[in-house]
């Protein structure tokens, strides 16, 4: 099944897990906070029920991410230009993401959908997920 699942590695450091895959959906954003972003293309695959051996494993991806990070997962409705290709909604979601990134995800989101092209025909979803900063040790900057 496709799907992304995070998990903390530790909580001092603040470094998380994402394991993921994707079914023929656009890949993941990750915007990085010294001002680029990539885009995570690892573990993609067919539709699901498209294809020989529909019913068998998936193709998935591992990464870690820095605390503080965000991720944006979201639909081809999100990127896709009447008249353009693919990589042109990529390039104009990484821009106005980069644009963006501090703003709290919410925020985030309701932005990314006020600049999402008018005359698209596909759904539309966008989630933005940010990780907390890394804990500090137990009693730092306590009085005692």
């Amino acid at each position: 099944m496709p799907g992304a699942a995070a998990e903390e590695g530790s909580p001092h450091t603040g470094r998380w897990t994402l394991r993921w895959t994707g079914a023929a959906h656009p890949p993941p954003l990750l915007p990085a906070q010294d001002g680029r972003a990539q885009y995570l293309e690892a573990g993609q695959g067919l539709l699901l029920g498209a294809g020989p051996g529909t019913g068998g494993s998936r193709p998935d991806a591992v990464r870690s991410l820095p605390p503080g990070s965000t991720l944006l997962l979201h639909t081809d409705g999100v990127i896709e230009i009447p008249g353009s290709d693919l990589d042109t909604g990529l390039a104009r979601l990484r821009r106005h993401t980069l644009a963006l990134a501090h703003e709290p995800p919410d925020t985030l989101c309701d932005h990314l959908l006020a600049r999402t092209p008018p005359g698209g025909t596909d759904d539309v979803a966008l989630l933005a997920l940010r990780l907390p900063p890394p804990e500090s040790p137990a009693g730092a900057g306590r009085g005692t």
